[in-house]
């Protein structure tokens, strides 16, 4: 048994804030350590305590991942590591993307979930891995999947676009690198 929380849009970002979401994965993760199966569970980590009203730099951006990711370690959960809305106020491309994540990937205690979350659930992020066309951001995605495979264990992809998300399958590492996906 494994859970996957605090990541749903309808939650973060457009709901439940930081401080809401770092209660529940405090009292969830003691309930699941007490549970007799111990399930594992994964909690989205974002930057949903930025302000987007101002320029957002990488330094900000990685430090508000950091905060999260490190709270989700601490209660004993794994991070999913989820679309943000800063990196598109950023207005970087594919290196930035790189960039960015290789440090939350590095500095993770644990091997993480990626999250891709396609603008036609938050049209905020519209543009994610640094371009508006699905199979450049997949290539970005791609990327740094295969640059970090022993510290990524998984994505989640919620594009409805079922034939890009075969061609994601396809080019994931032969490691078994699962891909994870929204069915309406």
């Amino acid at each position: 048994m494994h859970l996957a929380e605090a990541m749903d849009t309808a939650q973060r970002g457009m709901g439940v804030d930081w401080e809401a979401a770092k209660e529940l994965i405090n009292r969830t993760m003691r309930e699941a350590k007490a549970h007799p199966l111990k399930p594992r569970v994964a909690w989205g980590a974002g930057t949903d305590q930025l302000t987007l009203d101002q320029p957002t730099s990488d330094v900000a951006i990685i430090a508000a991942y950091s905060e999260q990711m490190e709270a989700i370690e601490a209660a004993g959960g794994q991070s999913i590591i989820m679309a943000s809305r800063a990196m598109i106020a950023a207005g970087k491309g594919p290196n930035f993307y790189a960039r960015v994540y290789a440090k939350l990937i590095e500095q993770a205690a644990e091997p993480v979930i990626l999250h891709w979350l396609g603008d036609m659930f938050d049209p905020a992020i519209k543009g994610y891995w640094g371009s508006d066309d699905l199979d450049e951001a997949a290539d970005s995605v791609l990327t740094i999947i295969n640059q970090h495979t022993d510290k990524i264990v998984g994505i989640k992809v919620s594009l409805l676009e079922q034939e890009q998300e075969k061609k994601i399958r396809a080019r994931l590492p032969d490691e078994g690198t699962p891909l994870y996906w929204r069915r309406l």
